[in-house]
């Protein structure tokens, strides 16, 4: 008896469960463009998150972010946004029924690799967070150095500052005898 108690406790805590999860994420529908972006190390880009609110309420106190994952093989790791991007969260007052809010995210691109993005929306009111789909990131490495540039001022600026000491020590020498 104790058993079957268990077991109908543990199907309707689930089934609760299952029925909140639905309730939150069914309020509200986050989305993410572009889809996917191809861009080089140093380009800045900026993604748009729509926040949807498709039940008949307004929605009230929700905070927003986008968050970075490395999905580089052997370098799988969240990315800190703190030398990404400025702008981290949005708080968003309130979205009317039926509603929607568009929020944007600009972004540096620092490091090459492959990254995913996503926004997630966390609504105060409810325990579930409701994440949008993956935006997939590919940063091509690009090397900016230009030795045409570089290599005449590494070689000539030494060549300069001994000839000019050479030229000194001479017109010294000059006057000592």
């Amino acid at each position: 008896m104790k058993k079957t108690i268990l077991i109908l406790s543990i199907i309707f805590l689930a089934m609760a469960l299952n029925y909140t999860y639905t309730t939150a994420s069914s309020r509200i529908t986050v989305s993410i463009s572009p889809p996917s972006v191809q861009a080089n190390m140093g380009d800045k880009i900026t993604y748009e998150g729509t926040i949807t609110n498709d039940s008949d309420n307004p929605v009230n106190n929700l905070i927003t972010y986008i968050s970075l994952a490395n999905v580089t093989h052997g370098k799988e790791a969240p990315m800190d946004l703190e030398d990404w991007s400025a702008d981290k969260a949005i708080k968003v007052d309130t979205i009317p029924p039926h509603g929607t809010y568009k929020g944007k995210w600009p972004m540096r691109l620092i490091d090459s690799g492959s990254y995913v993005a996503y926004i997630t929306v966390v609504d105060k009111n409810h325990n579930t967070p409701v994440s949008s789909m993956m935006s997939h990131l590919n940063v091509k490495r690009v090397l900016r150095l230009n030795p045409n540039n570089v290599l005449p001022v590494a070689i000539g600026e030494p060549i300069l500052i001994g000839a000019v000491f050479m030229f000194i020590s001479f017109k010294r020498r000059n006057r000592v005898k």
